[in-house]
């Protein structure tokens, strides 16, 4: 899609939605600019760009059916605000979904967030950035043809299950479910934990532990993950820790994250600071050191070469808005 469509798109696609909203329901248009200058050294050479770190442009809203029953829905879209490659799409899908809520929890349908990627709530200190738990974690999957169940909560743990049709009679469809306990943003309960499966999903089989807790101001939280490709060929071990300290308008963190398939281990060590001018604007500044040795098959951080160091270093700004 070419950039100068990308106006168009979201005028066309607000005027549609206050159009089909009516006074029943409750529509919020909301998204982030989230753009940073960053310089990357790929262990060959050090080279400078301008990122668009996820930013994002969406509608979602909900209204009320009969008794205890709601009709929500979500389209969401990514937004590349920095780079015009003809070869790149300006505008991606993200989360866009329908679905009903009630006393027997949620079920949604579309493209959405597998479970085992929701359950990693707020862990991922670095999330869009280079550091993001992705880069050396599987699980990060955003499927189309999804059916989602989220349970009601009882006594703060809630079960979730999200089945990928897989559109191909040679794959086999794929689930990924668990069990969340708690607020994954600590403001309801003192601790998070989530317990998530991926089974023939996107080619792996994953487990994955994910925890969250705070230490008086401090915020922590570590996820551990066994991978393993569909066929056996490979596979790994991982964890990550992270922490986020507020000081005054700033708030300062820190992540390590490792994999290791019994031979070698990659590993990426980030430091990093927001400083916040209110609640939806923050400029930020952060440092990912990333050390690659596996060998057996190409990680999305440290690609296809081993035995390489790399390093890189951003300046950004972000902001949030909904109305």
């Amino acid at each position: 899609m070419k950039r100068y469509s990308v106006p168009l798109l979201i005028a066309a696609t607000a005027a549609s939605f206050s159009t089909f909203a009516n006074d029943d329901d409750s529509l919020t248009v909301y998204g982030r600019a989230n753009v940073s200058l960053q310089s990357n050294d790929y262990g060959n050479g050090a080279d400078t760009e301008v990122v668009s770190n996820s930013s994002r442009f969406g509608f979602k809203g909900a209204a009320e059916l009969e008794s205890d029953l709601e009709v929500f829905y979500q389209i969401e879209f990514g937004i590349d605000l920095a780079d015009s490659d003809d070869d790149k799409d300006a505008v991606t899908n993200r989360n866009q979904v329908v679905g009903l809520r009630g006393n027997f929890g949620e079920v949604m349908i579309g493209r959405y967030d597998t479970f085992l990627k929701d359950s990693q709530g707020s862990v991922d200190e670095f999330k869009d950035y280079e550091a993001d738990l992705k880069s050396l974690f599987r699980g990060e999957n955003r499927a189309d043809n999804t059916l989602t169940y989220y349970s009601p909560s009882f006594n703060n743990f809630k079960l979730g299950v999200t089945y990928v049709a897989s559109e191909n009679d040679n794959e086999d469809d794929g689930f990924s479910f668990g069990l969340l306990y708690g607020d994954s943003k600590l403001k309801k309960t003192n601790y998070y934990a989530a317990l998530a499966f991926d089974r023939d999903v996107n080619g792996y089989d994953i487990t994955q532990l994910t925890g969250a807790t705070k230490f008086g101001k401090t915020r922590v939280g570590v996820a551990l993950q066994q991978f393993e490709t569909i066929n056996g060929a490979n596979d790994s071990d991982g964890y990550l820790v992270s922490a986020a300290h507020p000081y005054q308008n700033w708030v300062f963190k820190a992540q390590y994250q490792a994999i290791d398939d019994g031979n070698d281990n990659d590993a990426s060590l980030s430091v990093g600071a927001d400083y916040f001018f209110s609640g939806d604007t923050r400029v930020y500044a952060w440092y990912t050191g990333r050390e690659c040795d596996i060998a057996l098959y190409s990680t999305r951080g440290c690609g296809a070469t081993p035995g390489v160091e790399q390093d890189f270093i951003a300046v950004g700004i972000r902001h949030d808005f909904s109305w």
